[in-house]
């Protein structure tokens, strides 16, 4: 569906439409990607917009709430403890949507469709809907989009050595769309080039996990870049789904007093 008006198609706090207007007019790379996608109901900038703008205008409580539930539904419960520091002030939870990010030594450069930053921790977010990543295309883009992401975060972008971690947020469980029948994975719809989804589990897979119980694909991508074990950057790989999203950034606003 396109819709007349941009914001019939985001949740708009009051008073905040005209930064909702600043995010989709801004530019990146001589385009105005969002803009152009901000009427349409398929926009993942859009869903991203919706949630992410809630929680960073949310209270400290709800914030703390809400981001640990995300990091235990993306990691399976297996990294725990997020936002755990009791003396971590309300300033030091910086939530940021569409921002853009520099390599310290690379100089690589990336927009993060959202990212959360803390004293000791900076989390990427890349974010799809009906559409996949791209992919290398060499030698103008030498690394698809996960791996530039992980570049880049890993190489110190802020300027410091916060620990660094990356959430895949997609449409349907991992394991869901990973399988693929024929050259379609099993949720294929009438949709151009959602066919084509099952790509970005491949890729994500192919980084965390490996091949023959190597992680070289991910080591190779990584070259050139300053980083801790790779077996620490593949644990702190995550992937969370849009349901369980929405349902967390609910229940922050719906269930929480504070």
């Amino acid at each position: 569906m396109i819709y007349k008006d941009f914001k019939r198609n985001h949740v708009v706090l009051p008073g905040r439409e005209k930064a909702l207007e600043a995010f989709l007019k801004q530019d990146y790379k001589g385009m105005r990607h969002k803009w152009k996608n901000g009427f349409s109901s398929h926009s993942e900038d859009a869903l991203t917009w919706s949630c992410f703008e809630i929680l960073s205008n949310s209270s400290f409580h709800r914030k703390r709430v809400a981001l640990n539930e995300i990091f235990e539904d993306a990691y399976q419960r297996q990294n725990n403890g997020l936002l755990e520091a009791a003396t971590l002030k309300e300033n030091e939870v910086q939530i940021h949507i569409g921002k853009q990010y520099t390599g310290l030594t690379s100089k690589e450069r990336t927009e993060v469709d959202a990212s959360v930053e803390l004293p000791s921790k900076l989390i990427f977010f890349e974010a799809k809907l009906y559409s996949s990543v791209s992919l290398a295309s060499p030698p103008e883009k030498p690394y698809d989009q996960i791996a530039r992401k992980l570049r880049i975060g890993l190489d110190k972008p802020l300027n410091d050595n916060r620990d660094f971690y990356f959430i895949f947020l997609d449409i349907a469980p991992l394991e869901i769309l990973t399988k693929r029948k024929g050259k379609a994975e099993v949720l294929s719809i009438s949709k151009k080039g959602f066919e084509d989804k099952w790509k970005s589990a491949w890729l994500f897979n192919y980084y965390k996990f490996g091949r023959n119980g190597s992680l070289s694909p991910l080591r190779k991508v990584l070259e050139g870049i300053e980083t801790p074990s790779v077996h620490l950057v593949a644990k702190n790989m995550g992937w969370l789904t849009w349901g369980d999203l929405f349902k967390i950034v609910l229940r922050s606003v719906i269930t929480t007093n504070k």
